[in-house]
């Protein structure tokens, strides 16, 4: 079950669970996941039995991850602390800094009860837990509603204050609709506005199009015209909508997202390909994805019954076009294509 999916808020903190317990969900770096997740899985599963708590974290080959935990605020917070103390210890035996954060996951319209008027709020978060504590400014990659809160210090300290921040955030119900971030939409451009993490801290091995256009571009043939500056493209374009307008760089043109419509083309490559091109830790996806101006996501699993990944492709046509190009010439490059 996708735990990501859009989700629309009842007025409480997070999607309501059976038996009244809630979902609280937190920003983790993936190099962290292995600690908490334990060979086997024997920690993660520990640490449920233990704290009663369902515990999900989907695997992404990009730099953060999802955490969800589910359960009563008592426990999740009691495995919360476990969880790091989990951390601690792998840093320490990788010789890595050690540092105790907690980056919490809050729906948008509740960041200013946080903050508080002239910043009152945080700075008293900060001063009485004699932490540091942020509310980042901007929402989480691919149009989602969630901003984040960070908190570092001392383990005691952090989880006080995390128990403060919960207080507060039962007593401001979310305003609006509620669309939970998907680390597979992770925009490395941006990660130090929204509080994300980076990570420096087709034989036929074609992409195969399948369309589901739903904008009435079915008409577009293999003659489709290349997108300015690139070389034939020696494959359909596609497209479909669901505009997403993504902050570009000051040197994108977007002419092109105001003056046609958001579509989405599907295409898929071979399963052994995909960690081509999502590159070393999302650096290659983040890059096309930066290139085509296009929103760009790869399914984490192949498609049930083949061999072969999904990837959705979400633009107007000339970002498709640059978008599909970009894809396939990664591909010629890595000199698999006719293995």
């Amino acid at each position: 079950m996708n735990a990501n999916r859009a989700q629309q808020q009842d007025g409480r903190r997070n999607r309501p669970m059976r038996d009244g317990k809630m979902d609280f969900r937190f920003l983790i770096p993936s190099r962290d996941a292995g600690a908490i997740i334990g060979k086997g899985g024997k920690i993660i599963q520990d640490l449920r039995f233990k704290h009663q708590c369902q515990i999900q974290m989907a695997d992404c080959e990009v730099p953060e991850r999802v955490l969800i935990i589910n359960g009563d605020q008592v426990n999740v917070l009691n495995c919360i602390s476990d969880i790091l103390s989990c951390i601690s210890e792998n840093h320490q035996r990788s010789n890595k800094p050690d540092q105790n954060e907690v980056r919490a996951l809050i729906h948008q319209s509740q960041a200013g009860a946080l903050i508080g008027k002239g910043a009152s709020r945080i700075k008293e978060f900060r001063e009485k837990h004699n932490i540091d504590v942020k509310v980042y400014p901007q929402c989480c990659p691919g149009g989602s509603t969630e901003r984040c809160i960070s908190m570092r210090g001392n383990k005691d300290d952090v989880l006080g204050c995390l128990t403060e921040v919960y207080s507060v955030l039962d007593s401001v119900p979310p305003r609006g609709s509620y669309r939970y971030y998907d680390p597979s939409t992770f925009d490395g451009y941006n990660v130090t506005d929204y509080g994300g993490y980076s990570d420096n801290s087709m034989g036929n091995h074609q992409l195969n199009s399948r369309v589901n256009n739903a904008a009435g571009y079915v008409n577009n043939s293999y003659n489709s015209p290349p997108p300015p500056g690139y070389p034939s493209y020696d494959g359909i374009y596609l497209d479909d909508s669901y505009g997403r307008n993504r902050n570009r760089p000051s040197g994108y043109n977007s002419f092109y997202q105001q003056s046609e419509p958001v579509t989405t083309a599907q295409v898929t490559i071979p399963n052994e390909m995909a960690g081509l091109v999502i590159g070393s830790k999302g650096s290659k996806i983040s890059q096309i994805r930066h290139e085509s101006g296009a929103s760009i996501k790869i399914d984490s699993e192949p498609i049930n019954g083949t061999n072969d990944r999904l990837i959705t492709i979400t633009g107007n046509t000339n970002q498709i076009q640059q978008a599909q190009f970009l894809l396939q010439q990664t591909i010629r490059q890595s000199g698999l294509w006719n293995q």
